[in-house]
């Protein structure tokens, strides 16, 4: 099985923004203990304290860790004094050499250390979180627009170096206040980061307390009863106004379970990120890309340049180098590292197949031709359109366009004329009542709707009736539908019918196109491919998405929805045992191999997936068919390492690129970096997978090329994602149904059986 996947990969060389740290010549480090007469944690703590100034006599420099002493003098055991308990007992405190040390765990803790003292002492610098430095004086400002964006880096500690990448912070000219005083929502805020104005400090928005103003008591940290209005005025000079509210944010405490509760002043701080409007500005966006989307060339130049900077960091009060006062260095070049491709192969369609690893592949045009599986009988399908001159337009450039599209895609299913109806008014309550209709219509005609295009006006994102277009559609007549707005049908007309044509084939239960050589593995086995997401928003209901695949070519798709649940408890054992009962339906067996993703999961959260998401996994199998055997795959987007091809100018890698390197990949859950996407402008983002578990022996290289292939088969975009489409289905779903679901509907926002039971992407 090995020599045959060696086959589909090739070897390369890559850059990374990766600097190691390396022991200068005849350094070392050194670890001690204190040792007591009556040693307890307590008392090794107050020895500790108690003669913090003779430890720094004699080892110039040290780190407490876990009750360790590190430095990088080494002197002879010692006895330091003693500490008193009581009149009679004297406890004698020793610090006592152990070992010298040049590897290992420990010197990762050392170094760890190291790293976070030269992130808190870089002069001219903003520090945003463990591990993000900005340069307030390096600001691009959009002044027409009200927002400045800052430079900045990214410093992870990776095993023994550190993962140095671009960072960038958007800051609004306006504060929340001006933006409050506009807006009126309160609830829109929650969750928003801000920063205060007077010290340049960060703070999670928890929530709006509108019952509180400036003129409010608290406590100062000294005592003393004061309101927010004086205290502002004697500490900072600051006049605030009284007609605001307060800004409540939780702080964790260091070390502690418990959370410290603070407010903020709206007046005194600035929003972060971008507005709505230029989000939607083409123009400003495009500006904004220059800036946040450096090139290859670019990232590695202030990844390098910033290394040096590390190397000159000198500790605070002194003028010593901190580095070289442990006997280290950090390699100002970032490290080459050995990489290998996977082929893509072919992409599959109706008539013909399209080689992925061409030069000249343009998918957006290639996929403009029959798709691999189509609905063959003729739908009852119906076109809602406005009224008004625009919607008439819209509705005949449509169908027109639709009409070219159906022939060259040989869509047959869409051969039958639509039910044309017109809504009178731009009301919900209207087109609630125009559907209902039509439905009667249909069903005294002994006909059933199969799908729904709503031709509606208003923008992306923020048409008046976009949701209630698709609770129809979900709750009240169970059809799949394609929601399209006028604005969209007057440029690239054609291009965007491809689209809608793609979709509506995934929505119908068609598969627009598949992808060859799968691993022989999951080809030869039942193989059931699943991903989990949870949507979890302040103040909203949590929804628990799971979708699961259901026939050999892994495109199609059966899709839960868990109203109010997330990962814990039995919720994911319950969808489990549905999607191995799907299967088992669509295929007359159950799955012998379940691969699961989980997208989200940083290395701390890892013990909570294996502690509450694993054994609901586990118990579904047991229940259902002991035989399967399970490999859960954890996903992380959020990664600071990045990876160029080697050469003279580096440029973004091949897609297919994997980086399992030793010298890289940390941990002991086999991982690997996948850079999958094709990318154009700005940096490649690698995702990062780690192997939780797995029944099945030597599978590493074959979850390699299943992930990459999958990454392939997302039917909203022509070409590979970053993620494997399963787990960029979940997510659309668990987005689709939280961000709409609201607590007042007489019918939830959530697919009634009948929908779920097709087996279709109506979320996409």
């Amino acid at each position: 099985m090995q020599q045959q996947q060696d086959k589909q990969f090739k070897t390369v060389k890559v850059k990374s923004n990766f600097h190691q740290f390396q022991l200068l010549p005849n350094r070392q480090i050194h670890r001690y203990k204190i040792e007591l007469t009556s040693y307890s944690d307590i008392n090794a703590q107050n020895a500790i304290t108690t003669y913090r100034e003779k430890l720094t006599q004699c080892l110039i420099t040290f780190y407490c860790i876990n009750f360790n002493i590190y430095s990088p003098t080494k002197i002879a055991t010692q006895v330091l004094g003693g500490l008193n308990e009581g009149e009679e007992i004297q406890n004698v405190v020793t610090l006592k050499f152990i070992e010298s040390i040049e590897s290992g765990a420990k010197l990762q803790q050392i170094l760890s250390r190291i790293v976070k003292q030269i992130i808190s002492t870089q002069q001219g610098m903003v520090q945003i979180g463990k591990d993000k430095l900005f340069w307030p004086k390096k600001s691009h400002s959009f002044h027409e627009h009200k927002f400045e964006i800052w430079e900045g880096v990214q410093i992870v500690q990776k095993q023994f170096g550190v993962v140095i990448d671009c960072a960038y912070k958007i800051l609004r000219q306006n504060t929340l206040l001006d933006d409050l005083l506009i807006t009126k929502e309160v609830d829109r805020y929650e969750g928003m980061i801000v920063m205060t104005k007077y010290n340049q400090k960060f703070y999670k928005v928890d929530l709006i307390e509108t019952g509180m103003s400036p003129k409010d008591l608290f406590i100062t940290e000294n005592g003393q009863e004061t309101t927010f209005k004086e205290y502002y005025k004697l500490r900072y000079n600051i006049k605030l106004t009284d007609k605001q509210p307060l800004i409540k944010t939780m702080l964790k405490l260091k070390g502690k379970q418990e959370e410290k509760v603070i407010y903020l002043i709206p007046e005194l701080c600035q929003l972060t990120g971008l507005n709505e409007t230029v989000k939607n500005n083409f123009s400003v966006m495009r500006e904004v890309a220059k800036i946040t989307k450096p090139n290859a060339y670019d990232r590695i130049d202030l990844s390098e340049k910033f290394a040096k900077q590390m190397n000159s960091t000198v500790k605070k009060g002194s003028n010593a180098n901190l580095l070289d006062t442990w006997g280290l260095k950090l390699n100002n070049v970032s490290m080459n590292v050995e990489a290998k491709t996977v082929r893509p192969g072919t992409l599959m369609m109706g008539n013909e197949e399209i080689d992925l690893s061409s030069s000249n592949l343009n998918l957006d045009q290639q996929t403009q031709k029959k798709m691999y599986q189509m609905p063959e009988k003729k739908l009852v399908w119906v076109l809602i359109h406005y009224y008004k001159e625009k919607g008439q337009e819209a509705k005949k450039l449509l169908l027109e366009n639709m009409k070219q599209a159906i022939s060259e895609y040989q869509f047959y299913g869409f051969y039958s004329q639509p039910i044309v109806k017109q809504l009178q008014e731009e009301r919900e309550k209207t087109l609630m009542q125009l559907c209902d209709d039509v439905n009667k219509e249909c069903e005294q005609k002994q006909q059933k709707i199969e799908f729904i295009i709503f031709l509606l006006p208003g923008q992306k994102r923020n048409s008046r009736l976009y949701r209630c277009a698709k609770y129809i559609s979900l709750q009240k007549i169970g059809c799949p539908s394609q929601v399209v707005l006028e604005d969209t049908l007057s440029k690239n007309t054609r291009s965007i019918i491809n689209k809608i044509m793609v979709q509506i084939c995934a929505k119908l239960g068609g598969v627009p196109w598949a992808i060859d050589k799968l691993p022989k593995i999951f080809q030869q086995q039942h193989t059931m491919i699943c991903a989990a997401e949870c949507y979890d928003r302040l103040h909203q209901i949590k929804h628990l998405a799971f979708c699961s695949t259901f026939d050999k070519n892994m495109t199609k798709y059966h899709s839960q929805i868990q109203k109010g649940a997330d990962y814990k408890g039995d919720n994911l054992k319950k969808c489990l045992i549905t999607a191995m009962e799907i299967y088992k339906e669509k295929n007359m067996v159950f799955p012998q191999i379940i691969v699961i993703y989980r997208d989200g999961v940083s290395d701390g959260q890892i013990p909570v997936v294996l502690g509450d998401e694993f054994p609901q996994y586990d118990q579904a199998i047991k229940q259902i068919n002991p035989q399967s055997k399970l490999v859960l795959v954890i996903c992380n987007k959020r990664v600071a390492g990045k990876f160029y091809q080697a050469g003279h100018r580096p440029d973004n890698p091949a897609s297919g690129t994997i980086v399992d390197s030793k010298e890289i990949c940390e941990g002991q859950q086999p991982n690997f970096y996948l850079i999958s996407q094709i990318t154009r402008q700005g940096t490649s983002q690698p995702t990062l997978y780690k192997i939780l578990h797995s029944d099945l022996p030597n599978i590493e290289d074959d979850i390699k090329v299943l992930t990459y292939k999958l990454c392939w088969l997302y039917y909203n975009f022509a070409g590979p994602i970053k993620i494997p489409a399963p787990v960029r289905y979940a997510h659309s779903l668990s987005e689709f149904i939280g961000t709409r679901y609201q607590r007042n509907d007489k019918d939830p926002f959530i697919p009634i059986e009948e929908l779920v039971k097709k087996g279709v992407l109506f979320y996409i």
